[in-house]
This record gives C-alpha cells, sequence and structure tokens, in this order.
C-alpha cells in the first residue's frame, strides 16, 4: 500500500504539469495578447494559490459609469493562457438584474486569449468592466457560461461560476488594489 501511495504522490506533479498542444493552439498562441511579469499585478499574499480552484473574486470598485471586479488568478505555467469569456455576467441575486462584461480595463481586447509569462506559481489580478451596480445590489453570482465566439485553447477548464452569493460591500473593502487599478 505504501508503494501505491509513493508512486501517486511522486506522479502528481508530473499529471498537474502535461499539456498536449494542437495546431489550434499553436494558432491562438501565436494571436494571443502576451502579458510578462512587468505588465500585470499580483494579488495580495493572503490569496493563497490553487491549481484546483485559480479564479477567485478578489476586489470590487466603481470607476465612473462601471464597476470594477477583480479576479486572482492562479498561475501555474511558465507561460499560461488566461481565458475570461465575452458571456460573463453578473447577477444580483436579490432582484435578478443582470450586468454584462463590457471588456478588460487595461485596453486588452476579449478576442484574443491572454497569455501570461513568466508568473508561475502567482496569483496575478484581472480586472473585469461592468455596467455601475446599482446602489441596492448586496449579493452578487457571476458566471461565465460560454460563447459561440470565445477562442480557448484545447485544454481549456471552462469553469462556469467564479463566484456565488458574494457580499458586495466585502468584495468592495477585502483587498486592497494596486493603484494601477483605482
Amino acid at each position: 500500500m505504501k508503494r501505491v501511495v509513493l508512486f501517486v504522490l511522486l506522479s502528481l506533479p508530473l499529471m498537474t504539469y502535461a499539456q498536449k498542444f494542437t495546431e489550434y493552439d499553436r494558432k491562438v498562441f501565436n494571436e494571443g495578447q502576451v502579458l510578462d511579469e512587468s505588465d500585470v499585478q499580483f494579488a495580495s499574499d493572503e490569496i493563497p494559490w490553487s491549481p484546483i480552484s485559480p479564479i477567485k473574486l478578489y476586489h470590487i470598485h466603481d470607476e465612473g459609469d462601471e464597476t470594477i471586479v477583480t479576479f486572482s488568478h492562479s498561475i501555474y505555467f511558465d507561460s499560461q493562457w488566461v481565458n475570461f469569456s465575452k458571456s460573463i455576467y453578473v447577477k444580483d441575486e436579490d432582484t435578478g438584474d443582470i450586468y454584462k462584461v463590457r471588456g478588460y480595463t487595461d485596453g486588452l481586447t476579449m478576442d484574443r486569449l491572454l497569455i501570461v509569462n513568466g508568473c508561475k506559481g502567482k496569483n496575478i489580478l484581472v480586472s473585469l468592466r461592468f455596467p455601475k451596480f446599482k446602489r441596492k445590489v448586496k449579493r452578487i453570482s457571476i458566471y461565465s457560461p460560454g460563447h459561440k465566439d470565445d477562442i480557448k485553447p484545447s485544454n481549456d477548464r471552462d469553469i462556469k461560476v467564479f463566484a456565488e452569493n458574494a457580499d458586495v460591500k466585502k468584495m468592495r473593502k477585502l483587498y486592497k488594489l494596486p493603484k494601477v487599478y483605482k
């Protein structure tokens, strides 16, 4: 029994880092938006790094007529795709109001994948713009049902829910954002 457990433990890192690339993946990679360590902001050290649950709601704040929703995204490869769908939306759990994503905050486009280089083992911040939430919004859930025009790699995990019943007031205060996001 001990040999089996040891074998499983020793083989886990190999399984975690194995990727198969297709011609489609190479095309998507060549057309992607490349971000290096100097191009990204990092999450607070309080956020645990997690390859199992890589995307976590990090912070919410308002900017003009928009609400900015920031996620912490765990990076586990030296060069990794980061995929947020064009169909992401926020649902007000009390009223049922829907807020559809407008795009990234930093001018990147959602019609090309983000490729993050040099951030292995770190949590980066990714911020998305939404229409400004009404003042009465207290609890939200964030969904990503997928869009027919989404560009995603062949090994995409296709996460459907980024947050459930998140407390908006708490998320506005929880973590401090780097100045570049304020």
